[in-house]
């Protein structure tokens, strides 16, 4: 075998499943992978059934791997059905269903990888639609040789063995060896972009250069190695910017992002994207720009007004709540970001603890009143308060707010706001306030834990009894 025509990033020794349409370039991937005599292959052809000659061709990828003793297997699907029902063009509907498919029986046969015919002029193809839909570094250095993450699978790789041979070496080679490839009717349609891309504009662009395919390959070939490098800074910051993440939504610390080069911020927003909508290909440029842009204006030192999030794309957002943005789909169940969140209502008598559910409690103990006066001085724990007993009685109710709530907040003299406008004030976000715990003397709202104290249970000069109450969460 010449060493230009050996196929690579396939295993010698393991299982590979084959994406096999019939034409040159899967038939001259298929024989030469058939070569690797410790390789156990198998031939997958998808018919799509989009055109007359689908069942014939499915035939002969059969054929053909019964002569070289590889097994074989195929399925099908409506393929127009589902690009109807999902709003797909027809290409992109093919694409899915046929890689779903592989991976499908990649895991059924415990194969190693999955492999299909790409060539060099494909490569070509690529690049240049990603440069005209607009692409940063991810779509300009064209498709690896070896995927894996892919969209379709975490842990069984992608690879194109015949990605350095160009569309005219397949060709000699299926004819050298006596091979019969198929010809797609389909792949001179022009109405296709991809095709329009091979015979009308890449021609017009050889005039230019002829050796314009190899000038882009090249070319292609250093912005991958710059895109590994852009990715070495992304493994490196990820874990710096990210709080925590799941399956519907990523939480940033917004302070960390500030000050983060633009183009590395746009590539960690991607990747976080991604790994929420997996299977989203060509990321909006404007999506990622905007992103960037609610990000500039919330870490801003001199902030202007802006909308309290940003839709992106795919039914992705961004949210800031506090120091925490959150990037999330619109299905999520953001966390509770370890806020204090009750259910229904609890006694609590002094010199006793409540447990509010499985990782919260609240207790209130009677403390020296000099104690509690010089520590309600200098208290920096917002989740701790010290109170007038004598004020506050032996009694407490904790409880969820309740529409007309007022509170009477340390620092106004006794005037009242309404509890709505507080939680405001705090940007305490809307979704944590329907639960946060409110402890309640008789009518009135004495403390807010994780905020203030209520301005008539503070203790004075003329408190004789003091109350310490502390609010933990595990």
């Amino acid at each position: 075998m010449s060493q230009h025509f050996i196929p690579y990033n396939l295993p010698t020794q393991a299982a590979a499943i084959l994406g096999v349409s019939g034409g040159p370039d899967s038939l001259c991937m298929l024989h030469l992978a058939s070569q690797i005599s410790s390789l156990e292959i198998t031939v997958a052809h998808f018919n799509h059934k989009l055109r007359s000659e689908a069942d014939r061709e499915a035939e002969f990828v059969s054929k053909v791997a019964e002569q070289l003793g590889v097994s074989f297997v195929t399925d099908s699907a409506d393929v127009r059905m589902y690009a109807d029902e999902n709003g797909l063009s027809l290409e992109e509907a093919a694409r899915l269903l046929r890689y779903r498919f592989l991976f499908a029986q990649a895991r059924i046969r415990h194969a190693s990888v999955v492999a299909v015919g790409h060539t060099a002029d494909d490569q070509v193809e690529t690049i240049l639609m990603h440069f005209l839909r607009g692409a940063g570094l991810g779509g300009l250095k064209g498709m690896a040789g070896r995927a894996c993450p892919n969209e379709f699978d975490r842990e069984i790789p992608l690879v194109r063995p015949i990605l350095h041979l160009w569309r005219h070496e397949t060709e000699s080679y299926c004819h050298e060896h006596n091979l019969q490839p198929i010809q797609d009717p389909s792949n001179s349609d022009e109405t296709y972009f991809r095709n329009r891309l091979r015979y009308s504009l890449i021609p017009e662009l050889e005039k230019y250069n002829p050796r314009f395919k190899n000038m882009l390959l090249r070319t292609a070939d250093a912005l991958a190695g710059d895109y590994e490098v852009l990715m070495d800074s992304v493994d490196l910051t990820w874990p710096k910017v990210v709080r925590e993440s799941g399956s519907d939504y990523v939480a940033f610390r917004s302070s960390a992002l500030a000050g983060i080069p633009r183009g590395l911020l746009r590539n960690i927003l991607r990747r976080a994207m991604e790994s929420l909508r997996p299977n989203m290909r060509n990321l909006d440029f404007n999506a990622l720009q905007r992103a960037g842009d609610f990000i500039a204006i919330q870490n801003s030192p001199t902030p202007k007004i802006s909308p309290r999030q940003v839709d992106l794309t795919e039914g992705l957002y961004l949210k800031r709540e506090g120091d925490t943005l959150y990037l999330a789909a619109l299905e999520a169940d953001l966390p509770p970001a370890h806020w204090p969140q009750i259910e229904g209502t609890y006694e609590l008598q002094i010199n006793h603890q409540v447990n509010l559910d499985e990782t919260t409690s609240l207790s209130a103990f009677e403390v020296d009143i000099e104690t509690a006066r010089q520590s309600a001085q200098r208290n920096d724990n917002i989740f701790i308060a010290w109170m007038d007993a004598d004020l506050t009685g032996d009694r407490f109710t904790i409880r969820t707010r309740r529409p007309g709530d007022r509170f009477k907040t340390l620092g106004l003299d006794g005037h009242s706001v309404k509890l709505s406008d507080f939680f405001i004030n705090f940007k305490l976000p809307e979704r944590a306030r329907g639960k946060w715990p409110l402890v309640v003397v008789g009518n009135e709202i004495a403390w807010v834990p994780g905020f203030r104290l209520a301005h008539p249970f503070r203790i004075t000069e003329e408190t004789k009894r003091g109350v310490k109450m502390t609010l933990q969460k595990k």
